[in-house]
């Protein structure tokens, strides 16, 4: 095999930006903040090496891959021969480390192969594994060849330490479903069957288990006799889950069941198996005959069995392939197999198209061509003889490539670019082959070269150099390899750092950056295809922000900053609503009550209290300002996400930049699959209001273009997203304005007029009081922050997590921040409380650190017991009572108690305070407590006085605490009495013992 340096020129030709540079990285919660209070977990960032022009989210994709600690020194493996400088290593010692970064990936995975290749003769001189070497670093350097998560992970390991490779998980088996067996009916209403009993068995099993859970733990939780913990007359804990349980349909046995098993001491066993096997449940495919599309096209009889069958039946071809389309466009399932397509496995290489793709030279198909024979000489080597398949050769991000070309999607001169790259791709494996004596694939219908745009005239040069004639110089003893063009993996999809995956189109015009104002930025592939096209910078900056919007309403249409001075808005109050827009709020709800001020609404605005009350959430209409307005000055902060309706640019323009539609993602996967030998993963997802006959009309037009497979899902109704914000009484989403009822009264003979408004948002004090509770349940540590309202009403909480993972960190902080807007909208506490309790999921366990709650079912479990627990006075959801009393509610003792410490610091901040006890804290037994016990010296009771004061037009008085005898008032109950000569008196109520 000649041997060429292309890729080691190109990456010389780019400068420093495949150079390697050390990051900090580690796992993605790097990069998430919590706020303060946020309790930092073990630090997970460590230094990695990666090519400079790799994104932190590459990066962070990276480091997730490599978390296997590996030897920290080797040494070469004694009676193997060397070549080029590259022998197989040997761990030396017992440290590990982890691997530094992408260029140890690249080290262990490129020198592996190139012994292999070296080996077994691939290379004509043993002296080229040098530049063998090289070529393969340098592509996998600059991102042309990606190598699957598994090689990414384990790939060259026994080569560069010793180690052994672990087996690879063996892919799940797909359920066959045979369009012409007498079978094929049930199947197929198995899958709908199965579909929806997987919703049905996931909300049954989850109420069933939640609500049998809680017998148990009010029977355990409850402090009382023994045997009224388990008799729901007295346990009323037991008693609202018992009911709970039939109200929702538990059967009664297995209610009594439960019951009796918690008097036992057993736990419910059968609760573990209410879990509905939906990960488990393989996926099915529906095998598709040529046959079939024939008699649908025909409109005749389709038979199930054969003639010998007993079963045999027949029904019209076309209320067959109805039915497959009814099962599909509601479940998503089965996928289609139009044709066989070769089984992959061994390790798999991702071809990142848009990397060949040079801003000056255009498509660099002689780069292509060299990755093609170097990966399949070098994967076909080293796979044994008996292997089923030397590897896979994905194709991914041909949208990309295509946008970035200026080339629309659904254009012939796409289909015949795809069609061209399937050739040259099996050409190079049929080259490697006729070498090695591996298997190739074969060859389909010449493509059309002659309509190949200018950027990409190099494929058809390069399919004139490669011979189209398949001359094996040796048996075909080695196993082949298959080109497929699919999505890669979740795991490594991060390393790739273009706009789409597999055959799929480039679905949004616009791409998230936090770094910029209004969130959002033009994707590269576009930015790279209007240049293509002949786009100023002007014109790049003006379809920027069409797309992506200007982040400001400074110059918009309609709501603009001087409109909003116009109506007399403050430049402060201007400023603020210029920081949510430029944070991604929409115009309509970056005019809101609480960025503008209830002041600024009220003094400045006129706006009546009862308008801010009732629309305060969106204040742009109370303004004065229309729809239409509302919309174009959203459209000119925001953007419109696509480029195809910019009437700024020329109209060629807009139509390479147009969504693409179903039917030109299957033309594009047949083009390509008919020119190679696996299968394009063809993924169609139909929007919510398409028809079962639109799935038809889809599985006919794939059939007719001969694809291999297919899978079509139809996407969510919009609906369901507007369905919390519609008034069922009135049957409209949008807002009801505040309306009048009369309601008469008969017998005074009056009208009350009733004006029913939304709810209005309760503001917090920007000084609020409140607790933090740290606990740790489980082992994971949870912290627990309270905000209350000035009349000491629960209003906000944050819920901050010790050590976990960045996605169950975020989802706890945003459920706390729902729960508080429910709070501060009125929702009682007690919803929640009822609502959440005794639910279960990991972490769960023992609780350590609170003084009522020992044990615990979930995180939720306890946040919500302890929130009722302190502000419901819930004290069924307690183990313990908080004033730490025994199970048979004996306090502490009598010494104990006159001898305890309070202090106004444990029950209210010094910060808030500002370092002053308010007149509203009063320690009344403190001082008494000493005397009685004969501790108290000269100068004690001066030192820990705290008077009572009361605001003088009140006309109360003022007493001496150290006078009160700590007994209770037995009319009041307050440790208010004084001892006289004769009697008793209480300052609180007056009562007197004579």
């Amino acid at each position: 095999m000649k041997l060429n340096r292309r890729f080691a020129e190109a990456l010389a030709a780019a400068g420093d930006r495949h150079a390697f540079a050390p990051r900090v990285a580690g796992t993605l919660d790097d990069q998430v903040s919590d706020g303060p209070g946020t309790v930092p977990g073990d630090a997970v960032a460590r230094p990695i090496t990666v090519p400079q022009d790799w994104s932190p989210a590459a990066t962070h994709a990276l480091a997730d891959l490599l978390d296997s600690p590996r030897p920290a020194s080797t040494r070469p493996r004694p009676g193997l021969q060397a070549f080029g400088g590259l022998s197989p290593q040997l761990a030396e010692g017992n440290e590990l480390a982890t691997e530094s970064g992408y260029d140890a990936v690249i080290a262990r995975i490129a020198g592996s192969l190139t012994w292999s290749v070296a080996r077994h003769g691939g290379l004509d001189n043993p002296d080229d594994a040098p530049v063998f070497h090289a070529e393969l670093a340098a592509s996998l350097r600059g991102r042309y060849v990606i190598p699957d998560a598994e090689l990414c992970r384990h790939g060259g390991i026994d080569w560069a330490y010793g180690l052994a490779v672990p087996p690879a998980t063996p892919a799940r088996q797909a359920g066959l479903i045979h369009a012409g067996s007498a079978a094929a009916p049930t199947q197929l209403r198995a899958v709908a069957e199965a579909s929806m009993r997987d919703g049905v068995l996931d909300v049954g099993a989850r109420v069933t288990r939640d609500r049998l859970d809680a017998i148990a733990q009010a029977c355990h939780r409850c402090s009382g006799e023994a045997d009224d913990r388990f008799d729901p007359r007295r346990n009323a804990a037991l008693a609202r889950a018992m009911r709970a349980a039939l109200r929702d349909g538990v059967a009664e046995e297995a209610v009594e069941r439960a019951l009796a098993l918690a008097r036992q001491g057993v736990a419910e066993d059968a609760l573990t198996e209410l879990q509905p096997q939906t990960e488990n449940r393989p996926e099915s495919i529906l095998q598709f005959p040529a046959a079939l599309g024939r008699a649908i096209e025909a409109d005749e009889d389709w038979q199930f069995g054969s003639d010998d069958d007993a079963g045999r039946s027949s029904v019209r071809a076309r209320e067959f392939r109805d039915n497959i389309a009814r099962t599909v466009w509601s479940f998503g399932a089965p996928s289609l197999a139009f044709q066989a397509c070769p089984a992959t496995s061994g390790p798999a290489l991702h071809i990142n198209l848009p990397a060949f793709l040079d801003p000056q030279a255009g498509f660099r198909a002689d780069l292509l061509g060299d990755a093609l024979r170097l990966w399949s000489q070098a994967l076909t080597l080293s796979t044994a003889r008996t292997a089923d398949s030397a590897g896979t050769l994905n194709l991914t991000g041909l949208g990309a490539l295509l946008s970035a070309g200026g080339i629309a999607y659904g254009s012939r001169e796409a289909c015949a670019i795809a069609a061209a790259i399937g050739r040259l791709a099996s050409l190079c494996l049929r080259e490697t082959g006729s070498e090695l004596g591996a298997q190739a694939p074969g060859l389909g219908p010449e493509p059309e070269a002659g309509v190949l745009p200018a950027p990409f005239a190099g494929l058809a040069d390069e399919l004139d150099r490669v011979s189209n004639r398949f001359l094996p110089r040796t048996a075909l003893a080695r196993p082949g390899l298959t080109l497929t063009c699919a999505a890669p993996d979740a795991a490594i999809a991060g390393l790739f750092d273009t706009d789409s995956h597999g055959i799929a189109p480039v679905e949004t015009a616009i791409i998230a950056d936090s770094g910029i104002s209004g969130g959002h930025r033009l994707r590269d592939c576009l930015r790279n295809g209007l240049r293509r096209l002949g786009a100023s910078a002007t014109e790049i900056e003006i379809a920027e922000d069409h797309a992506a919007g200007h982040g400001t309403l400074r110059g918009a249409p309609g709501i603009s900053v001087a409109a909003l001075q116009e109506r007399g808005l403050p430049d402060d109050a201007i400023e603020r609503v210029e920081d949510a827009i430029g944070d991604g709020t929409a115009v309509r709800y970056a005019l809101n009550r609480w960025t503008l001020g209830d002041r600024v609404c009220r003094e400045q605005l006129g706006l009546p209290s009862d308008v801010i009350a009732a629309e305060g959430r969106s204040l742009a209409r109370a303004l004065g300002f229309s729809e239409a307005e509302i919309a174009a000055a959203d459209r000119h902060a925001h953007g419109s996400g696509t480029l195809d309706d910019a009437i700024d640019l020329p109209l060629e323009w807009r139509s390479v930049f147009a969504p693409a539609t179903a039917p030109d993602q299957l033309a594009l996967s047949a083009a390509l699959e008919s020119q190679i030998n696996g299968g394009v993963d063809t993924q169609l997802a139909l929007d919510g209001e398409s028809t079962i006959d639109d799935v038809a009309a889809m599985i006919d037009q794939a059939a007719g273009l001969g694809l291999r497979q297919l899978t079509l899902r139809r996407t969510r109704s919009g609906l369901l997203d507007l369905l919390p914000a519609i008034d069922f009484d009135k049957g409209d989403y949008t807002a009801e304005p505040a309306r009048e009822r009369i309601v008469e009264r008969t017998v005074e003979r009056t009208v009350e007029r009733v004006v029913e408004q939304p709810a209005a948002r309760r503001k917090l004090p920007d000084r609020r009081k409140g607790y933090i509770q740290k606990a740790t349940v489980g082992g994971h540590k949870v912290y627990l922050h309270t905000g209350e309202f000035d009349d000491g009403e629960l209003g906000e909480i944050f819920i901050d997590m010790h050590k976990e993972g960045a996605a169950f960190r975020s989802l706890m902080n945003n459920f706390a921040i729902a729960i508080s807007i429910g709070l501060q909208y009125g929702v009682p506490l007690e919803e929640f409380v009822d609502a959440f309790v005794f639910t279960r999921f990991e972490p769960a366990g023992d609780v350590t650190g609170n003084d009522s709650i020992q044990h615990a079912t979930s995180i939720l479990d306890y946040l919500f017991r302890e929130l009722g627990v302190s502000y419901l006075g819930r004290e069924d959801l307690a183990e313990l009572s908080p004033d730490n009393a025994d199970q048979g509610g004996l306090g502490k003792g009598v010494a104990e108690e006159k001898l305890s410490q309070t202090d106004a610091a444990r029950f209210i901040s010094r910060g808030f305070s500002r370092g002053q006890v308010p007149d509203n804290i009063v320690m009344f037994a403190n001082a008494a407590r000493k005397v009685a016990s004969g501790q108290a010296g000269p100068g004690d009771v001066g030192e820990i006085e705290l008077q009572a004061s009361e605001p003088a037009s009140r006309g109360s008085k003022r007493q001496d605490v150290s006078l009160y005898s700590g007994d209770p008032c037995p009319d009041c109950g307050h440790f208010t009495v004084v001892h006289n000569e004769n009697s008793h008196r209480c300052d609180a109520c007056n009562w007197t013992s004579d």
